[in-house]
């Protein structure tokens, strides 16, 4: 009896311990009270650009025609193929992520540290955002609590109230930070905030700019969402965002460990050999003569060439007998892979609200300095006449604005697919091999370990989506 008890706590762990390991069966409490708040944000913030990354390569990537997987098995995500072991990664991953950021959140209220606490609430908001917005209704509210309460059974929160209590949390953030201030507990991989107030002010933006996102991803639902973006963007010294390249939130790898480029160790071939570069994203970019092109891809005999995605099993052999275009293998070692927001994506926005009536701005500005901001971000030098350019110059839709801001989401953990599911954006060729009807995927199910161990509130949350079935559509998807 006690090895079974033993095994449900280890096969729960992603919700109730902490990331040093199984802390609710081992828990040291004089270990967690001499660290820091500060002893906590490094490692929940590498984790989270690692577990969004590894999963941006393997999924994101071939569900939004990045790439296309040229070998069969369980790689086969760009016909749409989603296996059931593919939800626990980031189920897992994250939920442990969150267990660093929630001691963080308590020590910061215990030792009255304010930027830390708004630090903290950010960071809970990134990595929660990311979990429902992947599977739909999650468990929040009672999440986190395995030590010292002991909540092992937590019940799922319904994604609407998961995202309005996280904008709620980003507002309390904002209100918080004293931008005159530095870090005094430890260094700021993201922003430098312990060198200088300029990243204490980098995070208050970070944290507004995410609060942006969150805010568009739920406005055609929600007047509420409506009035509060309204709100925010007629407030620009309440609530300031990104407003240059420099201030986006990415980790930036320094090649000395901790801060590895997590496909530094990869092999080459399970990076760039095991698949190609899309069609559709080839296309796209070559029918501009983007420059970015040239930094994520390679050429094939002197050409950019893709893979279709979605081609069927029959025409594998010929698919591998292409000589076509890989993911540039320099993006192993890339120093500015870990994005979390950048402030392209901020434009991009900012263009959407303008062509949706949220503020008086130029929807054409801001969908161009997205462009600009996202070339250089990536090092890329954006050619004279670039904006101007058949397919670029803005013709006043949202398909073209959508469009651009999924290139510019290019390696940002799963957020080209969020945004599809949100807008329809980009238009997707679909595949004669494509499977699930040649529909998209809208969500992962939920992990087989929290279908099993946590039942009766799985139940529930099933019974409240409609079902636990990757066509289910959660409470933002178009």
């Amino acid at each position: 009896m006690k090895k079974l008890i033993f095994l449900y706590l280890l096969l729960i762990v992603a919700l109730t311990s902490c990331t040093e390991g199984m802390e609710e069966l081992n828990h040291d409490p004089e270990g967690v009270s001499s660290a820091t708040a500060g002893s906590f944000m490094n490692t929940a913030i590498l984790e989270g650009v690692n577990t969004g990354l590894s999963r941006s390569h393997r999924l994101n990537n071939e569900l939004m025609q990045v790439t296309v997987s040229l070998t069969e098995g369980n790689t086969v995500f760009h016909r749409y193929v989603l296996f059931p072991s593919e939800s626990d990664y980031m189920w897992s991953n994250y939920y442990l992520s969150l267990t660093n950021i929630e001691d963080m959140i308590q020590k910061a209220k215990a030792m009255s540290q304010p930027n830390y606490l708004a630090i903290g609430l950010t960071l809970k908001a990134w990595l929660f955002a990311n979990l429902t917005d992947i599977y739909g209704d999650i468990p929040y509210s009672q999440a986190l609590k395995g030590y010292p309460n002991y909540v092992v059974n937590p019940t799922f929160d319904k994604q609407e109230d998961v995202y309005k209590d996280l904008i709620a949390k980003l507002d309390t953030a904002n209100a918080l930070y004293d931008v005159t201030k530095t870090l005094t507990l430890g260094q700021d991989a993201l922003f430098g905030a312990d060198k200088s107030t300029v990243g204490t002010l980098r995070w208050k933006k970070f944290t507004n700019s995410l609060r942006l996102r969150l805010l568009m991803r739920g406005e055609a639902k929600s007047t509420a969402f409506q009035a509060q973006l309204k709100n925010m963007l007629s407030s620009p010294d309440k609530y300031p965002l990104m407003q240059s390249a420099d201030e986006s939130a990415a980790l930036k790898f320094t090649q000395v460990t901790p801060l590895l480029n997590p496909f530094t160790s990869t092999r080459d071939y399970d990076f760039n050999g095991a698949n190609a570069v899309s069609e559709f994203f080839i296309k796209t970019l070559s029918t501009w003569s983007d420059p970015r092109l040239d930094i994520w891809a390679t050429k094939a005999s002197g050409k950019y060439t893709g893979i279709p995605s979605g081609y069927t099993i029959a025409e594998g052999p010929a698919m591998n007998a292409i000589s076509s275009s890989k993911l540039n293998k320099n993006l192993k070692t890339s120093l500015i892979l870990g994005t979390i927001l950048q402030y392209a994506e901020v434009e991009f926005l900012l263009a959407e609200a303008a062509f949706k009536g949220y503020t008086t701005d130029s929807p054409k500005d801001h969908y161009e300095k997205g462009i600009s901001a996202s070339m250089k971000y990536w090092g890329a030098t954006q050619p004279t006449d670039f904006l101007i350019r058949l397919g670029v110059a803005y013709n006043g839709t949202l398909q073209q604005i959508m469009t651009q801001k999924y290139i510019a989401l290019f390696f940002n953990d799963m957020q080209q697919w969020f945004e599809y599911k949100r807008t329809g954006y980009p238009v997707l060729p679909v595949g004669k091999g494509v499977e699930n009807n040649g529909k998209m995927p809208m969500r992962l199910k939920y992990p087989l370990s929290t279908q099993s161990l946590n039942r009766a509130n799985y139940d529930k949350a099933v019974a409240q989506m409609g079902a636990d079935d990757i066509n289910t559509k959660t409470w933002w998807t178009k």
